[in-house]
């Protein structure tokens, strides 16, 4: 059985984010695990949003715990014709990291992409010493489809990505259950 919380909720993301996706973004420990390749800047944030919000290809969505702005979760690369896209997440904010947070938004951010965009499948790359999101998409149904070998420049050496994929009827298969809202941890 999978645990969701009721407290995280994903909503369209915009100008408005910003300036804490700017935050995040110069922190190193997020920079490096996002793979950023230049140093963030508010200007390169807000571009990047305004480009997201405009592109049929890219559903940018802002995560929220308890009403507040803790991540980003996004599909983009999204192929109308295969019916596919790819998942990227992080939480920005590292007080709900470990909380089910971001194995709430990837659900959300599933159904999003299965329900309202009509996408058959699913994919993500995770570089292996994530073990972390490896172990929550692999809870989520994620599946292991191949390894990119030295695909991903981390701490000054190159690491494998793992490419995982989730197809529609994996996802509504799962087993969810929501936490009560009265459960510790689960109230913002």
């Amino acid at each position: 059985m999978i645990t969701l919380r009721r407290d995280v909720s994903v909503g369209p993301l915009g100008l408005v984010h910003c300036e804490a996706m700017f935050r995040w973004a110069s922190d190193p420990d997020i920079r490096r695990d996002v793979g950023l390749r230049q140093a963030p800047s508010r200007e390169h944030t807000e571009a990047w949003v305004r480009r997201a919000e405009q592109d049929p290809a890219i559903l940018p969505l802002a995560i929220y715990r308890g009403g507040e702005h803790v991540g980003n979760v996004v599909l983009d690369r999204i192929d109308t014709f295969v019916q596919s896209g790819r998942l990227s997440i992080y939480l920005g904010s590292l007080s709900v990291r470990g909380a089910g947070v971001g194995r709430t938004a990837v659900y959300l951010a599933c159904r999003e992409g299965f329900q309202q965009l009509d996408l058959h499948k699913i994919w993500l790359t995770v570089h292996t010493r994530n073990t972390a999101a490896i172990n929550t998409y692999t809870r989520l149904g994620f599946r292991l489809e191949g390894i990119l070998r030295d695909e991903f420049w981390l701490d000054g050496q190159r690491a494998d990505l793992l490419y995982m994929g989730l197809i529609r009827d994996e996802y509504q298969a799962l087993p969810v259950q929501w936490m009560p809202t009265d459960e510790p941890g689960a109230a913002a």
